[in-house]
């Protein structure tokens, strides 16, 4: 059976404009806070480009909204929780790197993890 309902993803651009619609903000507003240029937003919430990684971090930290929801395809726009004490310490400690170390601690999270997967 085919379902009527038809599923309709949102890019990048258009999870940032909402956000900005929901914070009631125009967008010299919006940019003041982010302190980035208002053209750049224009490029972002129509696609042309994309944001960098800090800047991505800034917006779901200063709009409450979850990482993982800007940049995938996540409905729900709430922050994710820690499971539990440990989680909830690394979150706060990796928020808290210098941008290179936050990185290098990536590059080896995610190299360790592919070696894990592939002894399984």
């Amino acid at each position: 059976m085919k379902s009527h309902y038809k599923i309709i993803m949102e890019t990048l651009g258009d999870k940032i404009r909402k956000i900005r619609y929901k914070s009631g903000l125009k967008q010299i507003e919006f940019v003041t806070e982010l302190g980035i240029d208002r053209s750049y937003l224009s490029k972002i919430e129509s696609n042309k480009i994309k944001p960098g990684r800090e800047l991505l971090i800034k917006m779901s930290k200063e709009f409450n909204v979850s990482l993982d929801w800007l940049t995938s395809d996540q409905y729900s726009q709430n922050p994710a929780s820690a499971q539990n004490n440990d989680e909830a310490i690394l979150l706060y400690a990796f928020r808290n790197l210098p941008d290179d170390e936050a990185k290098a601690l990536l590059e080896f999270v995610s190299l360790r993890s592919k070696k894990l997967n592939k002894k399984k």
